[in-house]
């Protein structure tokens, strides 16, 4: 009290000096808040990259920055000339595989003969002496050497198996893979682009299809529709979408399978086995009877070989899909990473796309000395800095527990999920800043901040027509202090 009563006598000096300037303030109640600044940036929530998925060259991108796209769109086709060659030669690998097939299961009935030397004599075992008998059948079982779609039956019961086969090439034909496809040529350009929709029309047929490949610089084009349900070799005309003609073309299976025989009387042909109906593999297809001693194979080696053809042509196929590159949602392209004629290998970004309706997620630096203050699920007040008259809110989400530090002076990162509309001005990466309220009191007690003083005791006021008071603080801002003991409403300050 020494210090405060001299502290007061020096006051009644220099209010005798100046007495002027001193001001009064009646203690009242009303409502305080306290809100604390960081600044950051608007970003949004979800951008993903897209990125190569094999070594290759970019050919062309059909999207560029701020179009829109939709997923499964086309935004960038590469090519591998190596991978081309590379499934070239296994679908050739694998037709006389695939020819191999024909001696496919087992036999109804088996007849067995003592082996016999080039001479006519008879052979044996030379270890136990006994005959070597070899396994023989007059009858064959032709089956389905995979799930496919019947597209041409050659045979019927009576047919000579080995005459059907000479003349085309195989006893029945399978559709494997549910698609259809018609290769066109020209002399100049056809005018397609690739992933294009064209119309596939004929005898029966209108069908869209799509631009699956282009070749020599666009006079060759692989159009693919997805349907078998068509007969095959069947003429058809194309068109693009606003009725252009491209060109005319025959049907064909896109990924075909011939079930071959060489040799035989065909004693039967299952009851399913007709066009348009469906096979699964391991079905039987025919019965062929033979009239001499049919030549065997062992069945696991010849499908065992099959299958790992077959494997590598699938990955093959499914590594040549993947040099067309597809949005992977919708939304607007936010950048373009390569050239047309850039190489680049697996995992290399290509672009990255703003998805749509995925809204905007807010990180803003708060100092150090304002951060013990904020909470979570407090709200924010955010304001663009490119945009006077924009604002919007949000709510603290979480805060980084780690500071970053720079020049000195250390922030923290407050993230903050956005609420409510926001203006569609805003852009990804605009500069904002947000104002934090960290606290809001209703029927506070306040005074002035200016009003305030402070010695080893505490703070204290002085009161109109002499003395002290101590006092103790609430919520403060720059211009107003919240009191929580020490003064009462009515109560006159000087200061």
């Amino acid at each position: 009290m020494k210090k405060r009563v001299m502290g007061l006598a020096l006051v009644l000096c220099l209010l005798a000096a100046g007495a002027a300037q001193a001001q009064t303030y009646r203690v009242t109640k009303g409502a305080i808040a306290k809100t604390v600044f960081g600044s950051g940036s608007v970003l949004a929530a979800s951008q993903p990259g897209v990125y190569a998925k094999i070594d290759a060259e970019v050919l062309d991108w059909y999207a560029g920055v701020g179009d829109s796209v939709k997923a499964g769109d086309i935004l960038m086709q590469m090519e591998n000339d190596t991978l081309a060659d590379e499934i070239h030669q296994l679908e050739s690998d694998i037709q006389p595989v695939q020819e191999d097939l024909l001696y496919t299961e087992t036999h109804k009935q088996y007849k067995y003969k003592q082996a016999r030397h080039a001479d006519g004599r008879l052979r044996y075992d030379v270890n136990t002496g006994e005959p070597l008998m070899l396994k023989y059948s007059d009858e064959i079982t032709v089956r389905a050497p995979c799930d496919g779609r019947v597209m041409a039956v050659y045979i019927e019961e009576g047919s000579d198996a080995l005459a059907v086969y000479r003349e085309h090439g195989c006893v029945v034909m399978l559709s494997t893979d549910g698609r259809m496809k018609i290769e066109l040529e020209g002399y100049d350009p056809l005018g397609l682009e690739y992933g294009e929709k064209v119309q596939v029309v004929g005898e029966g047929i209108d069908v869209t299809g799509t631009v699956i490949e282009l070749r020599r610089y666009g006079t060759q084009a692989t159009i693919q529709i997805l349907d078998d349900s068509f007969p095959m070799d069947a003429p058809v005309t194309v068109f693009t979408e606003d009725g252009a003609k491209v060109g005319e073309g025959i049907l064909a299976i896109n990924k075909p399978m011939a079930v071959s025989a060489y040799g035989g009387t065909i004693s039967g042909v299952a009851w399913n086995v007709q066009v348009g109906k469906y096979l699964e593999r391991y079905d039987v297809i025919a019965r062929i009877d033979w009239d001499q001693t049919p030549l065997y194979y062992d069945n696991d080696v010849a499908l065992h070989e099959y299958v790992k053809k077959h494997v590598e042509l699938e990955k093959a196929r499914e590594k040549l899909e993947k040099l067309t590159i597809v949005a992977p949602c919708d939304g607007i392209v936010a950048t373009v990473d390569v050239e047309k004629g850039d190489s680049v290998t697996d995992g290399t970004l290509l672009m990255s796309i703003v998805e749509a309706d995925a809204g905007m997620e807010l990180t803003i630096s708060v100092d150090e000395l304002d951060i013990p203050m904020v909470e979570v699920g407090q709200t924010v007040s955010i304001r663009a800095d490119a945009l006077d008259d924009v604002t919007f809110t949000g709510v603290v989400e979480k805060i980084a527990p780690l500071g970053n530090t720079e020049n000195a002076v250390t922030t923290y990162d407050v993230y903050v999920e956005l609420t409510g509309e926001i203006d569609e001005r805003i852009k990804s990466g605009m500069n904002v800043t947000g104002e934090i309220l960290v606290a809001n009191v209703q029927n506070a007690l306040l005074i002035p901040a200016n009003a305030l003083k402070k010695d080893s005791e505490g703070w204290y006021v002085e009161l109109q027509g002499g003395g002290y008071a101590g006092v103790t603080l609430g919520v403060t801002t720059d211009s107003q202090v919240q009191i929580l003991s020490g003064l009462s409403e009515g109560d006159v300050i000087v200061y």
